[in-house]
């Protein structure tokens, strides 16, 4: 049996071949997974559980019927993804900083934008739009409303990404010390920066970065006492997969 991490599939209906493999990966995984961890943006964004889409209902009812635990995570895309949905896709919403013990090792688990300690911009951005009464504002906005914040939120994110360095839109060393020592973890797995590592630090912790999805994306796998960072690609097309 095996435990398998993601992150940063970014759904989208106009997306659909990363639709595509985003479910023949889970059909490939759940074969043997033991839990599958999805630690933020499991989709391009989200209105609210009260807008659920077709398609999102069609990926829920996709989750639901997976054979293992699914263990969800909120990204700086879906953070609203709540108690409405979740249920519906069997995922079990975890803090935004999660502990779990493999192979008789600490692992920290988290999406990774709060290690983003430099882009103190978007740390400011973000402390402002997980504000409980903004949201609860935003959920008595009509859809189309909603949908051009959402869209401009995006763009005015991208935007800010390109105009940064790159070392401002990753995770700083110290951040990523102090959370590990926190959370008395020698294992940290993360998303978001969409840049997949493996960093083997100099106190002998390690730091495993996933993938974004385009279509394909780099998840962990950890099984016998080891964890290994793969393409979603390779699980599809590998021999026992075929024909399947």
């Amino acid at each position: 049996m095996a435990t398998y991490f993601l992150a940063d599939i970014h759904l989208a209906e106009n997306r659909p071949e990363i639709t595509a493999a985003f479910l023949a990966t889970l059909a490939a995984i759940a074969r043997d997974a033991e839990a599958i961890y999805i630690l933020g943006d499991l989709y391009d964004y989200w209105l609210g559980d009260d807008l659920a889409t077709p398609y999102q209902q069609r990926i829920a009812a996709a989750l639901a019927a997976l054979p293992c635990p699914l263990y969800y995570q909120h990204g700086n895309r879906d953070f609203l993804l709540g108690a409405r949905y979740a249920p519906s896709a069997h995922l079990r919403i975890l803090p935004e900083r999660h502990t779990l013990t493999l192979g008789g090792h600490t692992v920290l688990l988290e999406h990774g934008d709060l290690l983003c300690s430099d882009d103190r911009g978007y740390q400011r951005l973000r402390r402002i739009l997980r504000c409980r009464l903004l949201q609860w504002l935003y959920y008595r906005l009509p859809r189309a409303l909603r949908l051009r914040i959402a869209e401009k939120l995006r763009a005015q994110s991208k935007t800010r990404t390109r105009r940064k360095a790159a070392r401002i839109t990753d995770t700083n060393p110290a951040a990523i010390r102090a959370a590990l020592q926190n959370a008395r973890a020698s294992i940290l797995i993360h998303g978001h920066t969409h840049r997949p590592a493996v960093h083997r630090l100099d106190d002998g912790n390690t730091v495993y970065v996933l993938g974004d999805w385009r279509p394909h994306g780099e998840i962990l796998r950890y099984a016998d006492g080891a964890c290994t960072l793969i393409n979603s690609a390779e699980i599809i097309h590998a021999p026992d997969n075929a024909g399947a």
